[in-house]
């Protein structure tokens, strides 16, 4: 059952495009049968959402509405018919129930100052969610100014870099979205036939929480290409202050980011703007260590039998755990792994 549980959270279109393009645990491709089987959960997985939807949908409040709209719209997907398991056919989108947006509209008429609400309609792509993905915004950005991930999800150019001094984290309320997502799922939870396909032995609250990693991992992200544009190569001197704003925005990433790819994106961004032999060589060294956490965190949990879906789940249930730099820091512990790389160590080539 390993394959059904490591698949489990791809059961998505943005992360799952046809059995056969998902690598076996081992990397070994899937068979005719096994991509069958796969394509049968991913079935059960969207009659899941739907019921969960509509379920939510009822209460009227402003997060079960957001997070509905989400769920119906991940299950309109279904996979090619008889796609062979060679085939590298996409999967395909049904017409897009009308309750979707009806929902979203609703859900930000409710939302007001609720962080948690608005954010979770970020999660809506397309022209039909761009006026509530901007109101969504702006009651986001009243709440909380000094919030980086407001401007980043708001797309864009990057025009607000002149105000980069009065923002001190960059926060998308990752892992609060990941455990009020994995309640709402676990509430309303697969039926016995569903769960067979889903992967019979896997406990419900775990196959809540891998549901809603592969629903964060499937709905819209921050758009960060705007941001890295102007903070690199000739653009930094197109302003007197745009390096210096770029680096702020770099500090408080690299500083605060609530996940690995937050963190990321600051390092790269100190990278880009270190202008001393000191500051260059903080930043590689602050990409040191997280590539050696992120590599070391794979390792760990991949050489767990159930490729540590279970540690997560108990740690996600752990409010002390506020991000990923905390997940994958008590990961390590638990392992007896240092968080900081030994002398000399270097990361693959990339």
């Amino acid at each position: 059952m390993k394959w059904t549980l490591a698949c489990l959270a791809m059961l998505l279109p943005a992360a799952f495009s046809c059995a056969a393009q998902v690598p076996m645990p081992g990397d070994q491709r899937m068979d005719a049968a096994e991509a069958a089987r796969l394509q049968a959960a991913q079935a059960a997985a969207a009659a899941w959402h739907a019921r969960a939807a509509a379920e939510l949908a009822a209460s009227g409040q402003a997060r079960d509405l957001a997070f509905a709209a989400t769920l119906l719209q991940l299950a309109d997907w279904t996979a090619p018919e008889r796609a062979p398991p060679d085939s590298d056919a996409p999967s395909q989108a049904s017409p897009r129930d009308r309750r979707v947006d009806q929902w979203r509209r609703l859900a930000s008429a409710r939302a007001g100052g609720d962080v948690l609400a608005n954010a979770l309609l970020m999660q809506g792509d397309g022209p039909d969610n761009a006026d509530v993905r901007a109101q969504a915004l702006q009651r986001w950005r009243r709440v909380e100014p000094d919030n980086l991930a407001v401007h980043l999800y708001a797309g864009g150019d990057a025009a607000w870099l002149p105000q980069a001094g009065a923002y001190a984290r960059l926060d998308m309320h990752y892992y609060e979205q990941l455990r009020w997502m994995q309640a709402a799922l676990a509430a309303h939870p697969p039926r016995a036939d569903e769960r067979a396909l889903l992967g019979g032995d896997v406990p419900v609250d775990e196959a809540a929480a891998l549901a809603a990693v592969g629903i964060l991992a499937a709905a819209a992200m921050p758009g960060l290409q705007p941001l890295m544009e102007a903070c690199r190569d000739d653009a930094l001197d197109q302003t007197p202050t745009r390096r210096a704003d770029c680096r702020r925005v770099g500090q408080v990433a690299a500083d605060t980011a609530d996940t690995g790819l937050g963190a990321s994106v600051g390092i790269a961004l100190l990278q880009a703007t270190a202008a001393t032999p000191a500051q260059q060589a903080d930043a590689r060294e602050r990409r040191r260590r997280l590539d050696w956490r992120m590599i070391e965190w794979g390792r760990v949990t991949t050489r767990q039998p159930d490729q540590g879906a279970a540690q997560f789940v108990r740690l996600l249930r752990d409010r002390a755990v506020r991000g990923e730099r905390d997940l994958v820091e008590r990961v390590l512990a638990e392992a007896g792994v240092s968080p900081d790389p030994p002398a000399g160590w270097q990361p693959p080539r990339r």
